[in-house]
Parts: C-alpha cells; structure tokens; sequence
C-alpha cells in the first residue's frame, strides 16, 4: 500500500508519462480500438458514445443522447460498426457519425454477441432471447425465444456457437439452429462466460463468488469449481494454449494452472496489486495489466517469474483499459468519464 505522499508522487509521474487526456460525459463502460485505424470507440453508460482519434484524443464524432441508459457494445466482427444494447433497443454507429436503429423497443436489452462471420446477431432482453440474421446488410428479426426461466445473464460466441447463461445453466446454441440447444445445468445464479481457448472448459463466475468449470463436450457428474473468493469475478481470461485460467480476485489477479488438467489439490499464482478492487485485465501471454478502480494499474511479466515491471495512477476511479493493436499503447476509462492515454514501454 502506497502512503498519501507515495501516491501523490505517483499521480504526478503518471501525468507526466500520459500522452493525452480528455474529458467526455459519463461513466466508461468499454474501449474499443479499432483495427488498421487510428480511431478509437468509447461507450459510456449515459447516453453518448464517442469516436476519438488515438493520436491527440480528439473527438471525431460525438453521439449524443442515444438512450438514456447503454448497458453493453460489442464491434461488428468485420466492420468498424459498433452496436449497442439500450434501454430502447438495439443501435449500430458507424466511423461516418450514423446511427442506426436496429431494434426499436422501450424495453432493457442488456446482452448482445456476434457470430465470428457477423452474419447472426444474439440479443437478449429480461428472459427473452431474439436472433437476428443478416440480409443484404441488413439485421432481420428472424426469432424470438421466451423460454427462459430466468433473466438472461450474459451471452458469448467462442468456437462456432453461442453461450447463453442464466439461472440455472448455461445453453450452447449453433448459429443455424436457433430452435435447438444444448444444456450445461447448474442451479445458481450464473454471472460471466468464459470458454477456454482449448475448447475443454466452459467456465462461470456465479453469485456464490465462485467459478464453475463444465468439461467439453459435456460428461455426466465431470464438472468442478473452484471457490472461496473474497469477491465475486468480474474477469476470466485464458492464456492462448489454456495453460492459465486468470481471473481477477479482489484486490489481486490468481493465475490457476490448468496445464495438465483441473487445478485439483492445487494454489495459484497470486500477483498481488492491492489500493483497491481489480476491475480491469489485459493479457498477451507476454504482458499482464491490471487495472484497480481506485485509478493503480499494473504491468507484471508473467513469463519472468510473474515480475512486477511498472505502476502508474490516475486521480480518478478506473472503469476500463484497452490496449491498441501493436500493444504500444494504454488507454485508460474512468467513471467520472476522462480518458487517458499511456505509452507501453515495456
């Protein structure tokens, strides 16, 4: 832990290593940056979203009053479109400043995930799923699914199918079969997805501050959990051949090894930050960074014997960081609704 001097020091160090920072309205939910461009997605929780450019952090183009709440954004796997889920329904933004109203409804859509092709499109509102398919660039509403029991948790696309989560279990659904799935069962409340990089594991964070494992394809009475963390997980990333499973655990980030199999009977590797919950991860199999939201974050080199290489501050709480494609640079969210940028010089 850091004295009030150490983190004023720190505070003033960081600003002098920041390249920009901005200002915008509203709490930041997600950065996106986008690929072969110098332009950046920045979503807020209220009512705006931003296009800025990397460089300067100019803004290119401002959408303003959207809805009054965005509660998800996912990119358009092979566009620079951006489509959000609201509290009014489904958009798209494009990088020429239009918007586009997919799904007009005053209800809360909360969830949405890509096919890898962009062509299918999963939203879910409450405990109501809808498919949409494309049509000559076009999003359809081709079906509406209200069989859930339960509010619809999260929804991801990872190797071919879609994961849906809530209540009780998690449902893989095939692109081009909507009206069929399969059931991984799990009666608690399922908060966050994951599935190993491998394709073995579907993983869980749930209500119980824990983290269900189901092996895959899936195998009677083969599931496990890994539990007994201080707060609930709000981040799960796998390494690239799913050696670690990473997952934010309080005020530090555990590493569990899962090369030869479930951590059974094993401890992971725990780096500790501290100064506050982590809310934040980026890894690279190289680099790790971890963000807390009382404004530290982290740079540690997992393959150097999980060495500690770098901290930097910022005055406000953390939200989100993003990284660029060529990881050379840091950009940082907060809640008041600045934006940072950072140099990686690792």
């Amino acid at each position: 832990m850091y004295s009030e001097i150490g983190v004023k020091n720190l505070i003033r160090d960081s600003k002098d290593n920041c390249n920009w920072e901005h200002a915008l309205c509203g709490y930041i939910l997600t950065i996106y940056t986008i690929p072969n461009t110098e332009y950046i997605w920045v979503v807020t929780s209220e009512k705006n979203v931003y296009l800025l450019h990397t460089e300067n952090g100019k803004i290119i183009h401002a959408f303003e009053n959207i809805a009054e709440l965005i509660f998800t954004s996912v990119k358009q796997p092979n566009t620079q479109e951006l489509f959000l889920a609201t509290n009014n329904g489904i958009f798209a933004l494009n990088t020429e400043g239009k918007i586009k109203h997919i799904l007009k409804e005053n209800n809360w859509f909360e969830h949405l995930a890509f096919s890898l092709d962009g062509k299918v499109l999963f939203v879910a509102k409450g405990k109501t799923l809808y498919l949409f398919e494309q049509e000559n660039e076009e999003y359809c509403l081709v079906k509406q699914d209200s069989s859930f029991n339960s509010t619809i948790s999260d929804i991801i696309f990872k190797h071919g199918s879609f994961l849906v989560a809530n209540y009780g279990g998690i449902r893989e659904y095939k692109p081009n079969d909507a009206y069929n799935y399969s059931l991984f069962e799990w009666k608690t409340s399922l908060l966050l997805t994951s599935w190993s990089t491998d394709k073995k594991y579907i993983a869980t964070a749930t209500q119980e501050n824990a983290v269900h494992f189901w092996t895959y394809p899936f195998i009677e009475n083969n599931d496990f959990q890994i539990s007994g963390f201080e707060n609930k997980i709000t981040k799960m990333l796998w390494n690239k051949d799913a050696s670690l499973f990473i997952v934010n655990s309080g005020e530090d980030i555990d590493l569990w090894d899962f090369s030869d199999g479930p951590p059974t009977g094993k401890q992971p590797i725990n780096l500790r930050c501290g100064n506050g919950k982590i809310c934040d991860i980026y890894f690279d199999e190289n680099l790790l960074i971890a963000a807390s939201e009382n404004g530290f974050i982290y740079f540690f080199l997992p393959d150097e014997s999980n060495r500690l290489v770098q901290i930097c501050a910022i005055e406000e709480k953390i939200s989100c960081i993003a990284v660029n494609e060529d990881e050379t640079e840091l950009l940082v969210g907060s809640s008041s609704g600045k934006i940072y940028s950072f140099d990686i010089a690792i």
